[in-house]
């Protein structure tokens, strides 16, 4: 139970704290941030046009890990072209 904490807490993000605690705490604590954080990275997915459910998954897999990952992950949509420019005017403005 010791390692099977241990692969959770690491893939939670939650090890990097230096949590020192009973097995059975860091996993259901590493469990707890990882329920709570894929909803998170689902909703920020959709802002950004990436895949909700997929990245829903990867946030209840590896929780803070995803999160930081669809942050840092540039929008999926393309930037809209620019405003035409009035200038220089045409000869009927002039």
């Amino acid at each position: 139970m010791n390692s099977l904490a241990n692969v959770m807490a690491v893939a939670s993000g939650f090890f990097l704290m230096g949590y020192k605690g009973p097995p059975a705490n860091l996993l259901m604590t590493s469990i707890a941030i990882n329920l709570a954080l894929a909803p998170m990275t689902g909703v920020i997915a959709m802002r950004r046009h990436r895949s909700v459910p997929f990245w829903t998954l990867i946030g209840l897999a590896l929780g803070a890990w995803a999160l930081i990952a669809i942050l840092l992950l540039p929008s999926n949509v393309a930037a809209p072209p620019p405003p035409p420019s009035k200038y220089p005017p045409t000869s009927d403005a002039a």
